[in-house]
């Protein structure tokens, strides 16, 4: 296996620092997304589902609790946000 050129970050103009700043930002943020809905479905998995899933598909219960634990999480989540920008705006 052929070793990655090291690259001389110091070297780089500042418009390509930002990018590349701007870069390391955005894959950081969908890192936390991805912890985030592997959390939730991990939360409301074990809360809803009680048996095992033998025709591919949650029974009548299951399903209504599953979307009711995400339109839930999502409520909260969404009530945080807004109470921390109103935080911020003080």
């Amino acid at each position: 296996m052929d070793a990655q050129p090291q690259i001389d970050i110091s070297k780089l103009s500042d418009a390509d620092k930002r990018e590349l700043n701007q870069f390391l930002e955005n894959e950081a943020q969908k890192t936390n997304i991805q912890q985030t809905v592997h959390h939730l479905a991990d939360v409301c998995w074990k809360k809803c589902i009680t048996g095992k899933i033998t025709s591919g598909r949650l029974d009548r219960t299951e399903e209504s609790c599953a979307q009711n634990c995400v339109e839930r999480w999502m409520d909260t989540n969404l009530s945080v946000l807004k109470h921390l920008e109103a935080l911020r705006g003080r």
